[in-house]
């Protein structure tokens, strides 16, 4: 039973007491219970203390991890202090960086190179040929010349410009007049114009830039007013409800224009023909109404229709509403057939947009510039035909769209078809480049060289380096973007760029030297996608090797312009007739540096375990009990709680052994070497400094110019045994510490303690072990956690036992209470018996 559960159990119960002994029977037991609560308290406080000194521990822990982190780890070679690469540091120079540049490792030596650079290594290459699309011509000829009202979209390398076309007398004139508005768009000289055969080809100019032509929105239709897809009309949302004895008195409203809102009545309907009829004999009958709404049904929903163009809306009746039972939300509107203000101003020459009457499509051009409305609205109305009526408003700046039936009418934007006039046809190429997003079914003809596709559902296929690469989706759906993914993410160990600025591919081995290669089998042997790409046909270079002198050795190679000779690794950057000099210097101060960051982590560490060892101990200050707490302010209970934490590991063995073994670590001669750390300017300051490193920069600077190896040993020497094989081997062990540098025998002491392995006891590090780490095991498996679960469990069986010894003793007082009231009953009875007598 965990503790506080008991105590909730304890301390929620509920007596009546000293009813007939007039005793404080609960202060009686509470004074009987205290001691045994003491006892619970001084065990409470042992647990707390136990908890402190875990959280200390674990402290401790992680400093000496981090220590072990950075200067012990092996993916951190700079820091590394068991390795070389910790004392490696040089300064390069390079005479001449546009040739060659170095770097070194830790088995470089202090040197001057000599290189001359012969010829780079470079990858096998394919340079595909340039200008991969026909030019931006129109397959047919010019179908007329009267092309007031068109309008083309020409985009020269990202600005787009509207370019508006005119009426023409000649092709030569179109040439000549569509040259001129280009170069007012983008510049003379950018842009030329040919006509050939009755066709048009547009030119560009300029070498690198990208050409393209499209169609511009038709947006005439907006700027009558009307937005594209307006109706006349409006349809239900859903079905007319079936069931007509809902109808019977009902009503909703209409409104048209800006008049008010009129009611219609329904009395009673039979079938959707009877309710429909019903409802437009209303309207008919309503003089606001009639002539102005027609209504219909197409067998389950009902349709409004604005005959006479203005705006309808259908509203809520006052009672018995039904329009949701008609199947229409309260506020449905017809927007009003009627157009924006007309600027008869001119340049409506050749602007078209379409209205479907009763589901055909009507195309209305306007055939010239009107400068009157009657004769403008005269003009559609013969277009339109049927009983379509196109009038002015009440304004004279408006025309109005009404109908002299039930025509359902939607206005949509006209044709985009500047370029049609133009001869152009939707699979006619638009752009002096190849689009890389287009799908090849529709690149097909594109291609200067035709590209072959037996079947527009099969699968893109072809070879590289004898490797099938699948593009994973067929020519209908494949662009030539996902053509160079398949390329550059397969095995084939090439990767394929696009150059826009030559319209043109490049593909490149991934490896460099003499033997890269690039082997290509297209998808068709006559015209397949390779060769429409220009890759086949276009211009091959077979790989090189680097060629060079390095110190009085000529003619060697290498298949890359990066190598590693020596422990200097030399990156090619071009070639030269002259030598050039690379000098290679251990840089002391690098390594000085370094060697400073170690010793100040060290003393660091150093000084927070001897902060622990040497605490003052308070041990009058005990952890407070929950009463005690109860009493004391936040802030009493922190100071005090800072006394009783103080010195709890005060000359702690593990710590005390962890000091004395890295002191001795320090001064115990490495076997082999020449050196020792105070030789090298590294020694223990006063006796009040406990241990700490004090480096003298000069010598150490002096050590390292004068014998660089020595202090290198002194520091990584490693042994003929591992750290894992001396584990459990004390004689290997006493030859490992013996043999190992400093660095290692640090590392060592770490590992003994803070070691996350297991050895053959099966026992990790002896801190671990202590006190655990979290995020391992040992943060649930240690001895003190296992000591603190032990007080927890002894604190349990305490409190059981105090919770059956205070029901011992309130059923004592409950009996004694009984018996008291037993008695005074009788005293009570004898009372009144003997009151009779008198």
């Amino acid at each position: 039973m965990a503790v506080n559960n008991i105590s909730n159990l304890i301390n929620s119960r509920i007596r009546l007491t000293g009813i007939s002994s007039g005793l404080d029977t609960d202060a009686i037991i509470e004074q009987l219970m205290s001691v045994e609560r003491a006892k619970v308290d001084k065990i409470k406080q042992e647990k707390q203390i136990l908890e402190w000194k875990r959280d200390i521990y674990r402290d401790i822990i992680n400093k000496l991890r981090s220590i072990t982190d950075e200067y012990f780890n092996v993916l951190k070679p700079k820091t590394n202090f068991t390795s070389q690469s910790a004392f490696t540091s040089f300064k390069i120079s390079s005479s001449n960086e546009s040739v060659v540049t170095v770097t070194a490792n830790a088995s470089a030596a202090s040197k001057v190179h000599s290189i001359t650079v012969h010829s780079l290594a470079s990858a096998a290459k394919i340079v595909g040929t340039s200008g991969l699309v026909d030019g931006i011509k129109g397959s047919n000829a010019v179908n007329t010349l009267s092309l007031q009202g068109k309008e083309i979209n020409v985009t020269l390398d990202g600005v787009t410009k509207t370019i508006a076309l005119e009426d023409y007398t000649s092709l030569s004139d179109l040439e000549t007049k569509l040259e001129s508005a280009l170069a007012k768009a983008f510049g003379t000289g950018k842009i030329d114009v040919v006509t050939t055969g009755g066709s048009i080809e547009f030119k560009c100019l300029l070498n690198g830039s990208t050409l393209s032509i499209s169609d511009t929105a038709n947006n005439y239709i907006s700027s009558l007013g009307f937005s594209n897809g307006q109706k006349n009309f409006i349809t239900g949302n859903s079905d007319v409800n079936s069931d007509f004895s809902l109808y019977t008195d009902g009503s909703f409203k209409i409104t048209v224009g800006n008049g008010t809102a009129q009611t219609i009545n329904i009395s009673d309907a039979t079938s959707i023909d009877d309710l429909v009829a019903k409802i437009q004999q209303a309207i008919d009958s309503n003089s606001e109404l009639s002539g102005k709404v027609h209504v219909s049904n197409d067998g389950s929903k009902l349709t409004f229709i604005s005959v006479s163009g203005e705006t309808v809306k259908l509203t809520s009746g006052d009672s018995n509403n039904v329009l949701d039972k008609l199947g229409f939300s309260d506020g449905a509107t017809i927007t009003a057939t009627s157009s924006t203000v007309i600027d008869l101003s001119g340049n409506e020459k050749g602007k078209t947009f379409i209205i479907n009457i009763n589901g055909v499509d009507k195309i209305i051009e306007i055939d010239k510039d009107y400068n009157d409305l009657d004769e403008l609205a005269s003009y559609i109305q013969n277009q339109l035909g049927g009983t379509v009526n196109v009038t002015k408003d009440a304004s004279g700046s408006r025309l109005v769209f009404s109908t002299g039936g039930a025509d359902r009418l939607i206005f949509k934007k006209g044709p985009e078809d500047g370029l049609e006039k133009l001869g152009f046809t939707a699979n006619d190429n638009r752009s002096n480049r190849i689009s890389l997003t287009t799908k090849l079914d529709s690149l097909s003809t594109i291609f200067k060289n035709d590209l072959n596709i037996a079947d527009p559902d099969a699968n893109v296929v072809f070879t590289i380096n004898g490797q099938t690469i699948d593009v994973g989706k067929t020519y209908a759906n494949a662009t030539l973007s996902d053509v160079m993914n398949a390329i550059n993410s397969s095995s084939a160990g090439v990767k394929i760029t696009y150059d826009s600025l030559n319209d043109r591919f490049i593909m490149e081995s991934k490896t460099m030297g003499a033997t890269s290669e690039i082997e290509l089998t297209d998808t068709d042997p006559a015209n397949g996608l390779l060769k429409a790409m220009g890759l086949i046909g276009g211009t091959y270079t077979a790989g090189t090797d680097a060629e060079f002198d390095l110190d009085g050795v000529t003619g060697m190679k290498r298949s890359t312009n990066e190598f590693t000779i020596e422990g200097v690794t030399y990156s090619l950057k071009g070639v030269s007739s002259e030598p050039v000099k690379i000098d290679v210097k251990a840089d002391i101060d690098a390594v000085v540096e370094n060697i400073k960051n170690f010793v100040n982590s060290y003393n660091e560490m150093l000084a927070k375990i001897n902060s622990v060892l040497t605490e003052e101990r308070y041990r009058d200050y005990l952890p407070l009990t929950d009463d005690q707490k109860k009493a004391m302010s936040e802030d009493d209970i922190k100071l005090w709680e800072q006394k009783a934490k103080s010195g709890l590991l005060r000359s702690d063995s593990i710590l005390e052994n962890i000091v004395t073994n890295l002191r001795r670590a320090l001064y115990d001669k490495v076997e082999g070497c020449s050196l020792s750390l105070y030789q090298i300017g590294i020694t223990t300051g006063s006796y009040q400094d406990k241990g700490k490193l004090v480096i003298d920069e000069e010598k150490l600077r002096a050590a390292l110019t004068d014998n660089y190896d020595a202090v290198v040993q002194l520091f990584t020497q490693g042994s003929q045994y591992t750290y894992s094989e001396a584990l459990n081997d004390p004689n290997k062990r006493a030859v490992r510490y013996k043999e190992a540098g400093i660095a290692q025998r640090i590392y060592d002491i770490l590992q003994d303690n803070i070691r996350i392995t297991r050895n053959a006891n099966g026992k990790k590090g002896i801190l671990l072990e202590k006190a655990g780490i979290a995020g391992d095991l040992t943060e649930y498996d240690n001895l003190i956690v296992n000591e603190i679960k032990a007080k927890e469990t002894l604190i349990d069986e305490m409190l059981v036992k105090i919770y059956k010894k205070e029901e011992y003793y309130y059923s004592k007082f409950a009996a004694m209470e009984k018996m008291l009231d037993a008695m005074n009953s009788q005293s009570m009875w004898l009372t009144q018996q003997f009151s009779n007598y008198y």
